[in-house]
């Protein structure tokens, strides 16, 4: 039996599904750019100062990687849109992806 440590992380505690958000650092498409990495989740319709109706998305580059490795970016791209709705529609999360840019349009592959 392990020993409890007294930290939080012992205890092992499931997020709030009634309150969803991502506890990792943030990173840009930009830098994503010919990086290939798994979309894990998103969250849709988010307010930010640049509009409304943006996509958070979290991604990880290993699949067995730690939440605290996790990385979070927005995107208004339609595509991007697109095509994380349709993933969710078909429950197929997590998934391999590549991000792609031509101009200032960013998509996945």
């Amino acid at each position: 039996m392990i020993k409890d440590d007294g930290s939080l992380s012992f205890l092992n505690i499931e997020p709030d599904k009634s309150n969803r958000q991502f506890n990792c650092p943030e990173i840009t498409q930009q830098k994503l750019i010919n990086l290939q990495f798994f979309v894990v989740d998103y969250l849709d319709e988010i307010k930010t100062k640049y509009g409304n109706n943006r996509f958070l998305v979290k991604i990880k580059f290993n699949l067995e990687d730690s939440e605290s490795e996790a990385r979070k970016f927005f995107t208004n791209s339609k595509e991007i849109k697109y095509v994380l709705s349709k993933v969710k529609e078909l429950n197929a999360f997590p998934r391999k992806v590549t991000m792609k840019a031509s101009g200032n349009r960013y998509y996945l592959e």
